[in-house]
């Protein structure tokens, strides 16, 4: 009404300025009401470390948002800045001195405030807990080594979904607080909470905000923080709320629009009460109202952006394998003195994989640019992990021919096959300390040597090459079955699992008319954002399933049984190699993928005769239970969830696994055990995943 009347007072005349000015004065002099809310403006810019541009590009983004807000600081006296990510700062400290130098000044000063205490802004569903507390502690190292601060929150705004194991790798680290603003986005269910007290799966809790403004680049606009006040589910307990602005994701920061706005906010009717402040003096003062806060227990699950648990499938295969060969040579390493320690190089292979943990990197919604260069490091990576696992082995043992030494880095016991050196072609091999003969066979008409070894936990043992003998050939054989002296498996012509037999206990697995190894094929075609989503009515998007086309029985003896299959699938083939080891129940599926789809999704399905509620799914240190039904909204939300290494249903007395090396996204409904193994979106990277798996 008030601009209405200022409008006809001006008159379409710049001479009657000053009386519009004069007429406004009044109304925007109007304080805030005794009751209103406050809200704490932290200036901020999200950068993403790689998205829509490559690593190289965010390098500048940084040196352009920290110096413009750098002069912003200068200009307003009561303004905050606040960035996260300590490879951002890292970044500048190695490409810009002089404008790191400034920021440190900024930082002494209490301006500018160090936020969220990662190396980058990582995902959260996908990296190992090992991964995780790297991620901090590197992060938290950095800016108390640069700056002389002990960052205590975690500042993931953009991340797509928050394990249940978090609470306990934050307090253990130090952090006391958790603040995103994601879970907003979730595509059915309303989270009831903007303040809470988030529990794990260890009953540690860690004090947890979201902006009820619903985003991280707020413009600070009135009406935005009208809104958010009236949406802030704690206003009956609390009287203040966080407001991230400034423009984001490309970066930029506050505007000089955005932070007047803000000043004239600072106590005006109608809107919450303003002030400029560190997102860490807003957190102490939300401890003190800890005891009227609710408790939400487990993992904060994002109902969008499933797909990322999938998308560039070899991205997350190579970051897996990264992270169990750091573990790996940190434990052989450790077997040898504290100075011949690699400390320097394993710092520097950290922190590259820490790096392509970023939450558009790894999930798989970057441009195909920078998967290049995230691939080249990987091969990079690996190839110097493997470098310092020969360098232990030369320092760890003596030379000595015809003897291969095996480590197990695991806390349990191996027991596997592994395949013997070519030029031991026809020989035994026997255990170096029993002299005992272990079980072998040869593969491939002749062309490979298998052996059947087992090695205790975290322990060597050393093979030694035997006597020449012939070698029997394994027997041929025609049936479709995989058999040793505990399970009997059997396929059908089509290559599907129709009858697996546990023998110990005289059970059927898999129910009746029913078959496992079912691989189909979905129309995938997401109603937003390609790369990121896996909408629920892909269920009814059937495409094909596969077609087998050649059976080849590659291997019956002494140590395992080899079936391969080949199927076509759209566009696509599948050879698909089974082995059925001696003295397991587990059956292995090596699969190998020539992916020719677009807008397709390929997945493999086994149902088993388990009748359970739950199913556990393997998380950083620990596993999640969730809902094998679909009774409430939010159990049919989780319809395609994360999980690590297995998903497991078990009955009382019994249980079955699906166990992978390289995969994230799951299905569990009623007793099917679902697994989604290649997409094929086209954007932000047409390519994605096209070629060889």
């Amino acid at each position: 009404h008030h601009l209405n009347e200022m409008i006809d007072l001006f008159a379409d005349c710049t001479d009657n300025a000053q009386r519009c000015r004069e007429y406004l004065k009044a109304q925007l002099f109007l304080p805030a009401s005794a009751s209103e809310l406050s809200v704490t403006a932290v200036g901020h810019a999200h950068i993403d470390t790689a998205w829509l541009w490559p690593v190289r590009e965010t390098v500048r983004k940084c040196a352009r948002t920290f110096a413009n807000q750098l002069t912003l600081l200068r200009k307003y006296p009561q303004y905050v800045f606040g960035a996260s990510q300590a490879q951002h700062y890292a970044f500048v400290k190695e490409k810009y001195p002089a404008l790191y130098s400034e920021i440190k000044r900024q930082i002494k000063t209490g301006r500018w405030e160090v936020q969220g205490g990662m190396w980058v802004e990582a995902d959260c569903n996908l990296i190992s807990g090992e991964s995780m507390i790297r991620q901090i502690l590197h992060g938290k190292n950095f800016f108390r080594d640069e700056f002389g601060i002990d960052v205590n929150n975690l500042w993931l705004p953009d991340v797509f979904g928050y394990s249940a194991v978090m609470p306990q790798i934050l307090r253990k680290s130090g952090i006391d607080f958790f603040l995103t603003q994601k879970i907003s986005w979730s595509q059915f269910n309303k989270f009831p909470h903007h303040t809470f007290k988030w529990r794990g799966i260890d009953g540690s809790e860690v004090l947890t905000h979201f902006p009820p403004e619903d985003t991280y680049n707020s413009n600070l606009h009135s009406h935005s923080l009208a809104k958010a006040r009236d949406n802030f589910s704690e206003k009956a307990v609390l009287d203040e709320f966080i407001c991230l602005f400034g423009v984001g994701d490309g970066g930029g920061g506050p505007t000089e629009n955005q932070i007047e706005r803000g000043v004239r906010m600072a106590n005006l009717d109608g809107c919450p009460r303003l002030s400029f402040d560190r997102a860490d003096n807003f957190f102490e003062r939300l401890r003190k109202c800890e005891d009227d806060l609710q408790t939400w227990v487990g993992e904060l699950y994002l109902e969008l952006h499933r797909g990322t648990l999938t998308t560039q499938a070899l991205v997350k295969k190579c970051n897996r394998q990264l992270e169990m060969q750091l573990r790996q040579l940190e434990i052989l390493w450790s077997c040898l003195p504290l100075n011949r320690y690699p400390a320097k190089e394993l710092d520097e292979i950290w922190k590259k994989v820490l790096l392509n943990q970023f939450h558009d990197i790894l999930p798989g919604s970057s441009i195909n640019e920078v998967y290049r260069f995230t691939h080249a490091e990987y091969d990079n990576l690996l190839q110097r992990c493997q470098a310092l696992q020969s360098k232990a082995a030369d320092d760890l043992f003596d030379k000595e021919e015809d003897t291969i030494v095996l480590f197990n880095s695991l806390s349990f016991p191996y027991h596997g096959t592994i395949e013997l050196p070519e030029e031991w072609r026809g020989f035994t091999a026997q255990n170096a300390d029993s002299q005992q003969e272990l079980p072998q066979q040869v593969e491939a008409g002749g062309q490979k040597s298998i052996v059947s070894v087992s090695v205790p936990p975290l322990s060597f043992l050393s093979i030694r090459k035997g006597k020449q003998h012939q070698q029997k050939r394994p027997r041929a054989v025609s049936e479709l079955i995989l058999e040793n002296d505990l399970m009997r498996y059997e396929f059908a012509a089509d290559g599907t699992l129709i009858r697996p037999f546990d023998k110990e206990l005289q059970s059927e697995i898999v129910p009746i008319n029913e078959k496992g190894n079912v691989l189909t094929l979905y129309e995938d075609r997401p109603n937003d954002w390609d790369a990121w989503d896996v909408d629920i009515f892909y269920e009814t998007a059937v495409v094909e399933h596969a077609e087998l086309f050649e059976i080849v029985h590659l291997a019956d003896g002494p140590v395992r049984r080899v079936l391969q299959h080949r199927f076509r699938i759209g566009e696509s083939q599948i050879e698909q190699t089974i082995y059925l080891e001696a003295h397991t129940k587990r059956l292995d599926f090596h699969n190998s993928v020539d992916w020719r789809e677009s807008h397709r999704m390929l997945r493999v399905a086994f149902p088993v005769d388990i009748a359970t509620d739950k199913a556990r799914f393997d998380i950083q240190y620990g596993f999640v239970e969730r809902p094998t039904h679909r009774n409430t909204s939010w159990d049919w939300a989780k319809f395609e969830v994360a999980g690590h290494r297995y998903v497991d249903l078990s009955e009382q007395d019994y249980g079955v696994a699906l166990l992978n090396d390289c995969k994230y996204g799951h299905k569990v409904y009623d007793h099917t055990l679902d697994l989604n193994l290649l997409r094929s979106p086209r954007h932000p990277d047409p390519d994605a995943d096209q070629g060889q798996h």
